[in-house]
């Protein structure tokens, strides 16, 4: 099979995507046309990745995020200044002999085994109710405080490398929590797209002007955690979805290490 075998199974399964418009879902090094020897799948491409999958035997990589350093319409001129960092990768990629394949739009919106539902399945809280189309879903709980629950979850995304939850309003009772993904946990879209006592965002998808600000005036808790934390389920779940999918080409799973470390203390 060819790479671009790839992309046009996807294009088949994900209709709410803009295939010949603005979707990210491109090749973003490499050739599609190049016979697939083995796939890798990984939240996000660092060079170690890359290393890793190479030395694992694939020569295609399935990322979720882009992967030369500007994913975000904000960075403006930074873009122009990021040449340096992007042609370094691009030599280390061809060096590994590696074709990028990224998979966000179709995978953001994927139903049972895409990013928010297998998000909301490893948290493991209770029953889960996401609407067609939307990127947020409502968990029902028995009653509890925000900083219980922040326990709970914090329990469930160690494994996944997260180290710690914040916690916004933790004495506040809660009964329901509103599980978002990535960075679109606008917290406003969320408030108005589900009613919940709690709120579940991401450090990409919050900050202290719209969400910090907005939650403490209105005295709403928060949860926090990692971009990467809310989505590496889900990339787990792809992985087991292309094994299944091309059963011919080997596909594996490639980590994401938390690439920080918490300091606390005197």
């Amino acid at each position: 099979m060819k790479a671009q075998e790839l992309r046009d199974h996807f294009r088949g399964k994900a209709p709410w995507v803009d295939w010949d418009g603005q979707t990210v879902d491109q090749f973003l090094h490499g050739d599609p046309s190049v016979e697939v020897r083995g796939i890798a799948v990984g939240w996000i491409l660092t060079a170690g990745m890359a290393r890793q999958a190479a030395a694992g035997g694939a020569n295609v990589f399935v990322t979720h995020e882009p992967i030369f350093y500007d994913g975000y319409w904000r960075l403006g001129g930074t873009r122009r200044r990021l040449g340096r960092a992007q042609a370094e990768k691009r030599r280390l990629l061809d060096r590994l002999g590696l074709t990028v394949l990224r998979c966000h739009d179709t995978w953001d919106r994927f139903p049972k085994v895409g990013i928010p539902d297998a998000w909301a399945a490893w948290l493991g809280l209770g029953t889960y109710r996401r609407a067609k189309g939307r990127f947020y879903g409502r968990i029902a709980l028995a009653p509890t405080t925000a900083r219980a629950l922040g326990r709970r979850v914090l329990r469930r995304v160690r494994p996944l490398g997260q180290q710690h939850v914040e916690v916004f309003g933790g004495r506040t009772r809660v009964a329901s929590l509103c599980v978002g993904t990535g960075a679109i946990t606008s917290l406003a879209d969320m408030i108005e797209q589900v009613r919940a006592d709690c709120y579940l965002v991401t450090n990409d998808g919050s900050n202290a002007w719209t969400t910090e600000h907005h939650a403490t005036d209105r005295g709403i808790p928060l949860l926090r955690v990692d971009h990467a934390t809310a989505e590496l389920p889900g990339m787990m779940a792809l992985a087991a979805y292309l094994g299944r999918a091309f059963p011919q080409v080997r596909t594996t799973y490639v980590p994401y290490a938390c690439p920080y470390e918490l300091l606390g203390g005197s």
